[in-house]
């Protein structure tokens, strides 16, 4: 594998460390009754430093460096400590509204992180890849635009309509098939930043 591919795996690793931090913040948001796109002062310390750190670490990524082994064990450490956090907030079939909500609200606005980080990744590595993600920037906004609105309404005891709550279902649906792709996620986070 060549030093340049390496180092783009290692920024993709990156990038689902950060989106998942972000992941639990946003499900903490919501179930307080807090909008999921604004810091609270209910964020946990610990996942905002882990956010930060990982944040950096981006922003200073060069496309010739890559990861340090120092760096690397990091983002392996900073994984094994984020995980639990994400697995504690995946929503099980007996969850309440508001979980529900929360959850798709987090995975949505991790999915828009992810999205953005390979906006930044094809930047660094490949234009083509770049425009690619490009063209999801706006249908991942509007996820988020929508399950804020979701949020919002459940936060202020409004009942949802009948089709945010089909909306709801198929998202429900979803969240619980994928669950074992946290496994995969994190697994992968390790072994990018190992190539």
């Amino acid at each position: 594998m060549e030093i340049a591919e390496r180092h783009q795996w290692q920024l993709n690793a990156l990038t689902f460390l950060y989106a998942y931090t972000q992941y639990v913040l946003v499900h903490e948001r919501v179930m307080a009754g807090q909008p999921p796109d604004k810091p609270a002062e209910l964020d946990q310390p610990r996942i905002v430093k882990l956010a930060k750190v990982v944040d950096d670490m981006i922003l200073d990524f060069r496309k010739e460096d890559g990861l340090n082994d120092t760096e690397r064990r990091r983002v392996v450490r900073i994984a094994r400590e984020l995980k639990p956090h994400v697995l504690e907030k995946w929503p099980r079939g007996s969850a309440s509204l508001t979980e529900w909500i929360a959850s798709a609200a987090a995975h949505f606005y991790c999915e828009e992180h992810v999205n953005n980080g390979y906006v930044r990744m094809g930047r660094v590595f490949d234009q083509d890849m770049a425009d690619r993600f490009l063209e999801r920037v706006e249908f991942c906004r509007g996820q988020t635009l929508t399950i804020t609105k979701y949020a919002n309404k459940v936060a202020d005891g409004e009942p949802l309509t009948e089709g945010e709550e089909n909306q709801l279902e198929v998202w429900k649906e979803d969240a619980v098939n994928h669950l074992d792709n946290l496994d995969s996620d994190f697994g992968d986070i390790k072994m990018y930043v190992d190539f």
